[in-house]
């Protein structure tokens, strides 16, 4: 089953297009990364699916239908700017997300929070912007939702918290056999957690598909290769990113088809 299928959405705003055409598709128990520059649509995209801002033409499903305020106890996010409600405590917070998430998992959002030593009397909006991407994240996975969309979701933490943030989201998709949709431009760690992946820049999808079918569709050669008969995609130093069936060169890393892309 597809969890999110986006077909052919587009968008203006103040006049300026920044989403022309965007089609892809997330299937069920995939961590699908949408990645790309700053500026590329990415954010605009994951708020044109979570229905916070009204797409110009184009079809978005979810869960195989159009979007319907009834699917939200199925879905959790964590924006992209990290806006927290002024005055609140993580204990309204907590009651909040407890009340409009029928699966709500309190064991695990307590033991995150004596882990990281935050108190439910702690007031959200006094917390850096990296304990607020880890608390909203938390919050977002103890809500068990089935589809759960993260903007830049290891973006401002630090080492340690940003490689246990990457085995929850690992945990979730491989335990709770959920789905995650997420941006991102930090590229070298994809490959560590995704499975699969959509280039996007200037508000186009450049490439979309597996990881694993990407690497297997594409190779590195050295410039001096016979690559007749491949697509190449970009030069890089001495070496050539191609799309081809033939059993030549050396399989691409991740990071090196996103690059590849967004150069071409």
């Amino acid at each position: 089953m597809y969890v999110v299928e986006v077909k052919n959405l587009s968008k203006q705003i103040d006049g300026k297009q920044i989403l022309s055409s965007v089609s892809f598709k997330v299937q069920e128990g995939e961590i699908m990364a949408l990645v790309g520059p700053n500026g590329a649509g990415k954010t605009t995209t994951l708020k044109c699916i979570m229905n916070a801002m009204k797409k110009d033409s184009g079809e978005i499903f979810i869960f195989e239908k159009p979007f319907h305020p009834s699917i939200k106890k199925d879905m959790a996010f964590v924006t992209e700017h990290r806006k927290v409600f002024s005055n609140l405590q993580l204990a309204d917070y907590y009651k909040m997300y407890k009340t409009l998430y029928p699966l709500w998992d309190d064991t695990f959002f307590k033991n995150f929070l004596s882990k990281y030593g935050f108190n439910l009397n702690d007031e959200m909006q006094k917390f850096s912007r990296g304990q607020k991407t880890l608390i909203l994240a938390i919050l977002a996975f103890s809500t068990n939702a089935k589809l759960i969309i993260l903007d830049e979701p290891t973006q401002h933490l630090d080492p340690a918290t940003r490689f246990e943030l990457i085995e929850i989201i690992k945990q979730y998709v491989n335990e709770k056999k959920g789905t995650i949709l997420l941006s991102s431009h930090e590229i070298f760690e994809l490959e560590e957690y995704a499975t699969s992946f959509a280039i996007i820049k200037d508000g186009k999808i450049l490439y979309t598909d597996s990881i694993d079918e990407a690497k297997q569709k594409h190779r590195i050669v050295s410039l001096n290769e016979n690559i007749k008969g491949a697509k190449v995609i970009a030069v890089m130093n001495n070496e050539v990113l191609i799309q081809t069936e033939e059993d030549i060169g050396e399989y691409p890393r991740l990071n090196q088809i996103i690059v590849s892309y967004l150069k071409s």
